[in-house]
């Protein structure tokens, strides 16, 4: 099920076909002024300078790479798409954490071998979809590639230092240890903490998030992330309540992605050996409604502000 079904998401889909609607208008202004430039929405890793796009869904990025007079980035505001009410039972938690992994990048590869070699694999609700359509779209691996050849040859490459770890893990890859009729918010509310990975987590200058924090920002469970540097930190500037006081988020300020990852895994299995009391989760159920609160408040300027962004990205167009 993608994410835009899921409860708690309704607003999402709407949203998307809304500004792609209103960018295919403005470019069609822009096409009766004998205008070449096009607006088109830019994802955060292929933000080019040099490109001629004008339109920017990232959230942060670095002002010093960001023209202002060229360039045009939608506000915080932006993720009010993500607001909705998820609807779960108050589970009483049977795993100590989750870990949802649906493509298959060597990074993200790596992770389940630390899950195992920390010790704490299978105290999780963990996923490893091995999705390889990425690598087939980028070209990264040839057409007929299977997953399990992709997966092999991540290892030879990349990842031999995680032969024992390999062994363990093959004979049962693609690998899911909980119910596929669950939804992920299901599986979220019956472990103690997330472990969420980020689309994006190996670039410093740019931050971009997608729905999969803002689904644990939603729940009364703690979370743990693994993204761009100073992620969580801006997710505190924009007004979220980010468990500060039951989670360290350190992690958040380490430069180099694999240093992170590592102050995570640490973090993780501290974690698995701590059990949430009532109290704790009666605070992370305030923070999940102040962040329903947050994004709500967010989703009611949406339209305003987006059309806004593209009233003047077509006022730069145009100059």
């Amino acid at each position: 099920m993608s994410w835009l079904d899921e409860p708690g998401f309704n607003c999402a889909e709407n949203c998307i076909n809304y500004v792609f609607s209103k960018i295919s208008i403005a470019n069609q202004q822009l096409a009766k002024h004998n205008r070449s430039l096009k607006l088109q929405i830019i994802d955060a890793c292929s933000f080019d300078l040099e490109s001629t796009q004008f339109l920017i869904t990232d959230n942060w990025i670095d002002p010093n790479r960001l023209n202002k007079a060229d360039y045009e980035q939608f506000t915080g505001n932006w993720f009010g798409m993500y607001s909705g009410t998820i609807g779960v039972d108050q589970l009483v938690p049977e795993k100590k954490f989750n870990c949802f992994i649906n493509r298959m990048d060597s990074i993200r590869q790596s992770w389940i071998y630390q899950l195992i070699r920390s010790n704490i694999f299978d105290q999780g609700f963990v996923s490893f979809n091995m999705d390889i359509s990425r690598h087939i779209a980028l070209k990264q691996w040839p057409a007929e590639s299977t997953p399990m050849q992709v997966f092999e040859g991540q290892f030879q490459q990349h990842l031999q230092i995680f032969q024992k770890e390999h062994d363990i893990i093959l004979p049962k890859v693609p690998y899911r240890n909980f119910d596929k009729s669950s939804t992920l918010a299901q599986v979220i509310m019956q472990s103690e903490f997330s472990i969420v990975l980020e689309t994006y987590f190996d670039r410093n200058d740019i931050i971009t998030l997608s729905e999969k924090i803002f689904r644990c920002l939603k729940l009364p469970r703690p979370w743990i992330l693994f993204a761009m540097k100073g992620a969580v930190e801006y997710l505190r500037k924009l007004g979220f309540d980010v468990l500060d006081d039951l989670v360290d988020h350190s992690y958040d300020q380490i430069d180099f992605s694999i240093e992170r990852q590592r102050a995570l895994l640490t973090l993780a299995e501290m974690m698995c050996n701590q059990t949430l009391t009532s109290q704790q989760i009666e605070r992370c159920q305030q923070a999940a409604q102040h962040n329903q609160q947050k994004l709500q408040q967010m989703f009611e300027s949406w339209h305003k502000d987006i059309d806004l962004s593209i009233d003047n990205a077509k006022t730069k167009c145009l100059t």
